[in-house]
């Protein structure tokens, strides 16, 4: 660590698989004081980590969150990664800055499922560092970078590039951001902003739909999470079948 850097006191909310990946990197670095480590639900690997590393860590609760709004103690960073909880403004505003780790390339794909809504719309696909608000994915941009598309990919392929890409990167911004504590670039304008309700709505459609070809086999390709969710047909009688599409390779045998 440069003997100029300044040791920046963060809280710190991890969750899943990025989660416990940046916050190995911030651990690993020792640039950061982290202070305080909240976790999402069933992220008993981060917590262990982050207890092994020596630190104040516990699930996140709305009895934490209560705890920490009424406590003393302020933070220059909030830093949010991967930890799917909505955090109150009482906490928000317990830092001077707040950094979230987003799966879509802002203003594009802000809210839930971004992966999905990517390939579905044929929208850009990216990772963004924002700053959090009390307005879901609507902060400014610390750093963001595109993600190409690929033909024919599945919306769970997307999802694990862009979750790779969301840490590569935290890992190379993260260390420049903490320390220059700079304010963030305003998001441009448009965009578009999806709900979980939105996804499940256009998951699971109605066999009396007609459909061009084209757009079955997209629709199909973009809500394949399998082995998790996959796109849908449901009959009048409640019945449904799920739709799957497979890529016939044409190349000579």
């Amino acid at each position: 660590m440069a003997e100029s850097a300044i040791r920046r006191r963060c809280l710190v909310f991890a969750g899943k698989d990025v989660g416990k990946a940046c916050l190995r990197f911030m651990i690993d670095q020792g640039i950061d004081e982290i202070r305080a480590v909240l976790t999402g639900r069933d992220d008993d690997e981060i917590l262990d980590m982050a207890r092994s590393a020596g630190l104040a860590a516990e699930p996140c609760s709305p009895e934490a969150l209560s705890r920490l709004a009424k406590g003393s103690e302020r933070y220059d960073w909030l830093v949010n990664l991967w930890c799917p909880h909505l955090l109150p403004p009482e906490v928000l505003d317990l830092a001077q800055r707040r950094l979230n780790v987003h799966p879509g390339l802002v203003p594009h794909c802000r809210g839930n499922d971004s992966a999905a809504w990517a390939l579905r719309q044929g929208l850009p696909a990216g990772v963004s560092l924002i700053e959090m608000t009390a307005k879901i994915d609507a902060g400014g941009v610390y750093a963001q970078r595109p993600v190409p598309p690929v033909a024919g990919e599945r919306g769970r392929a997307l999802h694990v590039r862009l979750q790779d890409e969301a840490i590569r990167l935290f890992r190379d911004e993260w260390p420049r951001i903490a320390q220059e504590m700079a304010p963030p670039s305003p998001q441009a304008a448009g965009g578009s902003y999806f709900t979980r309700a939105m996804t499940e709505r256009d998951r699971v459609r109605s066999a009396s739909e007609e459909w061009a070809l084209g757009d079955l086999v997209n629709w199909a390709l973009a809500h394949d999470f399998a082995p998790g969710t996959t796109a849908e047909v449901s009959f009048d009688d409640d019945v449904r079948y799920q739709i799957r599409v497979e890529r016939i390779d044409e190349s000579p045998k």
